[in-house]
């Protein structure tokens, strides 16, 4: 085989797939290539993996440590990236009939959709039992609101006609949740049992789609909208026609009911608003990859990918049309501001026309690990290479992965283990599909692999640790590489994946690092100030 030329197989019991790639392809081409492996369910380069039908013997790899170098400092994020955009974009039906600006901060609505807010509402709630031989719940309401010259906005009841809750403007409700306390008074002496409930700082969002009576579920489809974008639906009311959903919920999420609205309703392409935390090695390639393949994202995914963020330890660059990633290095330094974690999240995150937000984590910072959960609570689809939080405390890690499943979000964190090879994603498949994990093999440290390949005894070891961190194989602190750090946080990554619940400290290891080096030295420069 040519030395230019890698492959790699997935082998099991009835069929084979063989991808052979060119590694004089350029880094970009490389990545695109992994992320049509993984669209095609096919395995990338440089790894073979052995799968037995029902049953995994072992992932034995045999890896190129130079490739595997190139890999881990370069691409270690790509696979993520590529399985979140594809994946968490596919989750809702965009609309092909209107279309988003290129450079512009409002849509462009057509005329067959439009949308309407009513802001300074409450929605008052109303629960009756006992009400049988007594007039209707919504007989009394509308009797009251006509007494009192009061205007019902929007009003629900339950088929029982028990509970019956309705929208007025503000200014109206303390006269109208008194009468009502003063009717279900009187009616308390006949058993009747009244409650009556005020939930204030509302808004009314109704969205009008006027082809909605030929798309079957435009109801459905919207609430499912709303759910992605954590708005909570207080009350909802939906035409016969389908051509009008209207909703009621919390003025502070009236932000993201627009974000939801707009990805439904005016995004011609799935549209994203990405943020990168921590341009180092990782992420400016990240970065240089995502500018080189803007144009193929655009024209064969119908994919308008923006970063609209770009957070190091000390400065950050925020745009609110999308960064020039042809000059992101120059406008850090001529534009950038000192680094708020909480402000560029909220900038990333608060484009009302944009739905989609993703945040990539490319450090092995702790504390940025540390609010992925929050992340998650509020919305945003998260991708990282940061083993810390998959290796942190068993809780926490539970209590991420419960979220991230009951959330509408997406949390891809493949590139923790194996940098580009699809190593979580293929476990996982084999578990969902009954088989059952015996052993898995592998070498899991690249930087270890090249460091002993390079070190034969006629230059001192620490001058190949520095080789090997200058050429960006390590990982940001060596210690973490030579410590065994680094191996045991990607067992413990493959350990919770195959459904073992251990904690990093069961596993055992044997340090590289000379005792008086072991005590860590935290520079300012290389951990996140976080300003929540």
């Amino acid at each position: 085989m040519c030395s230019n030329v890698y492959s790699s197989a997935l082998l099991c019991d009835c069929d084979s797939v063989c991808v052979c790639v060119d590694c004089r392809l350029s880094t970009a081409n490389i990545f695109l290539s992994f992320s049509l492996f993984i669209l095609h369910h096919l395995s990338n380069s440089t790894t073979l993996f052995t799968v037995h039908h029902r049953r995994v013997h072992s992932f034995s790899s045999s890896i190129s440590p130079s490739f595997f170098g190139v890999l881990a400092s370069q691409a270690r994020i790509s696979l993520s990236l590529s399985l979140g955009i594809y994946q968490s974009l596919q989750t809702s039906k965009i609309s092909n009939n209107c279309v988003f600006p290129t450079m512009s901060s409002e849509p462009v609505a057509k005329d067959n959709k439009d949308f309407d807010i009513i802001d300074n509402v409450v929605l008052v709630n109303v629960k009756r039992t006992g009400v049988s031989g007594l007039p209707s719940t919504t007989s009394v309401i509308s009797g009251i609101m006509e007494g009192l010259g009061a205007k019902v906005l929007l009003s629900s009841q339950d088929s029982s006609k028990g509970t019956v809750c309705f929208v007025v403007y503000e200014k109206e409700v303390d006269a109208v949740a008194a009468a009502l306390e003063s009717r279900f008074q009187k009616e308390s002496v006949d058993g009747c049992h009244s409650k009556v409930e005020v939930i204030p700082n509302c808004s009314i969002l109704s969205a009008v789609d006027q082809e909605g009576a030929d798309s079957p579920g435009v109801g459905v489809s919207f609430i499912n909208a709303q759910a992605k974008e954590n708005v909570n639906v207080l009350a909802i009311a939906q035409g016969g026609s389908e051509t009008t959903v209207t909703v009621v919920l919390k003025k502070e999420d009236c932000t993201r009911a627009l974000q939801a609205f707009n990805s439904r309703f005016y995004l011609s392409k799935t549209t994203i608003a990405m943020g990168i935390v921590g341009p180092g090695l990782i992420g400016a390639t990240l970065l240089d990859q995502i500018r080189d393949q803007a144009a193929i994202l655009k024209k064969d995914f119908d994919i308008d990918l923006r970063v609209m963020g770009i957070i190091g330890s000390t400065r950050m660059i925020l745009s609110d049309l999308g960064i020039d990633l042809s000059r992101w290095r120059e406008l850090q330094k001529e534009k950038g501001e000192v680094a708020d974690m909480e402000k560029f999240t909220q900038h990333v995150h608060g484009n009302q026309f944009i739905g989609n937000t993703i945040l990539v984590d490319c450090t092995a910072d702790s504390n940025v690990a540390s609010l992925y959960y929050e992340w998650l609570r509020r919305g945003i689809h998260v991708i990282t290479p940061n083993k810390k939080a998959n290796s942190g405390p068993l809780d926490q890690y539970l209590k991420l992965r419960a979220l991230q499943r009951q959330s509408y979000t997406h949390y891809f964190y493949e590139a923790t283990v194996g940098a580009g090879l699809p190593i979580i994603s293929t476990l996982r498949g084999l578990q969902e599909t009954g088989d059952k994990i015996l052993r898995i093999e592998g070498i899991f440290s690249g930087t270890l692999s090249y460091i002993f390949n390079s070190f034969i005894g006629e230059r001192a070891f620490s001058e190949v640790v520095r080789e090997a961190k200058q050429a960006g194989y390590t990982e940001p602190d060596p210690r973490d590489d030579l410590s065994g750090t680094d191996v045991a946080r990607k067992v413990i990554i493959l350990a919770r994946e195959s459904g073992l619940k251990l904690e990093l400290s069961d596993v055992p290891v044997q340090s590289l690092v000379p005792e008086p080096l072991q005590v860590r030295v935290c520079h300012v420069r290389e951990s996140f100030k976080l300003h929540c």
